[in-house]
């Protein structure tokens, strides 16, 4: 079972699009989850459904790796692991200096290749 982690709300015929990061709520017993969660490890349930986050939490875990860059070469990313206001856990990138421990970060969508968008964390 996957789960959509962005949620296209248009108005006025698609002239204005948000874009929210959805999670997984769990319809058996109200705990939340990243947004690729299965299923529920605190009841069981496999009964999942997607709820909208408010794209803010804080830095738990950073790091900077080497990745293959466009032109070649190496190009530096940080990935980090982000705890949302809600509670769940996510795996992401993190764009802009690495906040102190307690400083928010925000969810932003990155084009990716095809028309799909990829939620980016920034500073």
């Amino acid at each position: 079972m996957s789960a959509p982690t962005l949620q296209h709300s248009s108005h006025d015929a698609g002239m204005v699009a948000e874009e929210i990061l959805m999670i997984r709520r769990c319809v058996t017993c109200d705990r939340l989850f990243a947004p690729m969660t299965a299923g529920c490890s605190s009841c069981s349930s496999d009964d999942l459904e997607c709820v909208p986050s408010s794209g803010v939490g804080s830095v738990v875990s950073w790091r900077v790796v080497d990745r293959a860059g466009a032109r070649g070469g190496l190009v530096p990313l940080t990935v980090a692991i982000v705890e949302l206001d809600e509670g769940p856990w996510v795996y992401a990138s993190l764009e802009g200096e690495v906040p102190p421990a307690e400083g928010p970060v925000r969810v932003q969508f990155q084009p990716r290749p095809r028309d799909d968008r990829f939620p980016v964390f920034v500073v």
